[in-house]
């Protein structure tokens, strides 16, 4: 027998006794890293413990009218109730993938019939209503009763109480993804528990509410604010709660675990100054040293929010001028700690929130303004929506494959094609204190 052929038959038997191994070890197939995250569940009608509550019963102080102004409903006696007239309420926070539980009541005295008994919606990121309507002996069209995706689905059963009753909806949604090109990647999804019982299983939303004609898409930012519609019926709520669904929080408040530090002149996790401090639950950014803090592991396909504010302090060589830092995506694994390593950056810089730069001879192809500046591509925002010093501003950035997008409170401001389409995040250090009160990863 050739030397080869022994080497391919060992090679063989070692495969197959791999193989067999995995089929009857049973903890060849055991997963124990990560470790699910404990989540309290509420007792009696009480929240989960990661749930973020929307109203309490004591006040609206996380929601405004449609114009942003405080809302016109009535609080009392731990309830909230429409006031007729005085338009839809939007939460304050901006919301994707999620779980929702909301408890509502139609009037007790039954006036009208159809569409005008009750009438009222939840509408996910404000565009796809869940129907509120009183539906106890009261026919209408069926994709427009309660539990029905108005004008789209109508609910697997009519799971009604008496008008007066207490009601709740328990609803799992997933919220559109788009291409660049606004296309729809994946639409979105909504599975709903009205009373305890499915009425809505996983179904694709078709598009934005539509009271005539067909829905359909409209590309907007990954998260919106929720909406309560307000239809001209004194409809009540109470016991609403939320939980953000798939979000990873990359900075824990407590410690800087699953970063590292790079510092011009003192390398890697050599931080003797503090130049990266943990301060009240946020990154506090001193901004004498250029470096940068780093995640460890590596990320594709994923919608990332930094909130950050500027701080006062600025060092040599730049005290003077404007505030500069940047959030750098998709540096390789493979790729060396430099001052600043190649990458694609959103630009943090009073007046410039949102720019690309390509660095280290990366490149993006943009129907924007482009130019070559110190040597690398620089894409300019569209428009300027940065908060005024001091205040917090929220960036977005949308990794889609190689599509990339960035928001500045909520607008969005540049897009392309990258020469990149993963890596590791940056929390850039460049001469200017900063603040970054979270950082958050949602993959897609």
């Amino acid at each position: 027998m050739t030397c080869l052929k022994k080497l391919l038959l060992a090679l063989f038997l070692a495969a197959s006794a791999i193989t067999a191994c995995a089929q009857t070890d049973p903890k060849a197939t055991e997963v124990w890293d990560p470790e699910p995250e404990v989540v309290l569940p509420g007792a009696g009608n009480k929240p989960p413990s990661d749930a973020i509550i929307l109203f309490d019963g004591k006040n609206l102080d996380k929601w405004t009218d449609q114009k942003g102004n405080k809302p016109g409903w009535i609080v009392k006696d731990g309830i909230v109730t429409v006031k007729p007239g005085s338009g839809s309420i939007i939460t304050k926070q901006n919301f994707a993938d999620c779980q929702l539980h909301i408890e509502w009541r139609t009037p007790a005295i039954v006036k009208g019939n159809g569409q005008e008994r009750g009438n009222s919606g939840v509408i996910m990121q404000s565009r796809y209503e869940l129907q509120i309507l009183d539906s106890y002996k009261n026919r209408t069209y069926s994709n427009g009763q309660a539990g029905s995706v108005y004008k789209q689905y109508l609910p697997l059963v009519n799971a009604s109480l008496k008008p007066g009753q207490w009601q709740k909806y328990d609803i799992i949604y997933t919220a559109p993804r788009f291409n660049i090109d606004s296309s729809v990647k994946s639409p979105a999804y909504i599975t709903v528990l009205h009373n305890g019982i499915l009425i809505q299983n996983h179904v694709a939303i078709k598009g934005t509410v539509a009271h005539v004609g067909q829905p359909k898409y409209q590309k907007h930012a990954f998260a919106l604010p929720l909406l309560l519609q307000e239809h001209e019926f004194p409809v009540s709520f109470r016991n609403i709660w939320i939980r953000e669904i798939g979000v990873q929080k990359l900075l824990n408040g407590k410690d800087k675990k699953d970063w590292y530090t790079y510092l011009d002149t003192l390398g890697k996790d050599n931080d003797v100054h503090n130049n990266f401090a943990i301060e009240n639950g946020m990154v506090h950014v001193m901004g004498k040293y250029f470096g940068y803090m780093a995640t460890k592991k590596s990320y594709d396909n994923y919608y990332l929010k930094v909130v950050f504010k500027w701080g006062s302090k600025q060092y040599h060589p730049r005290e003077k001028g404007v505030r500069d830092a940047g959030v750098l995506y998709h540096f390789g694994e493979g790729d060396k700690d430099i001052v600043w390593p190649r990458s694609i950056e959103c630009q943090i810089q009073e007046g410039d929130c949102g720019d690309i730069w390509c660095v280290q001879h990366t490149n993006v192809v943009t129907p924007n303004k482009s130019a070559i500046e110190w040597d690398q591509q620089r894409v300019y925002r569209t428009a300027n929506f940065e908060n005024p010093r001091g205040e917090w501003n929220i960036i977005e950035i949308i990794c889609n494959g190689n599509q990339i997008e960035h928001y500045v409170n909520g607008h969005l401001v540049n897009w392309g094609i990258a020469s990149l389409s993963h890596g590791r995040i940056l929390l850039q250090s460049e001469g200017a204190e900063i603040w970054y009160k979270s950082v958050e990863l949602t993959p897609l």
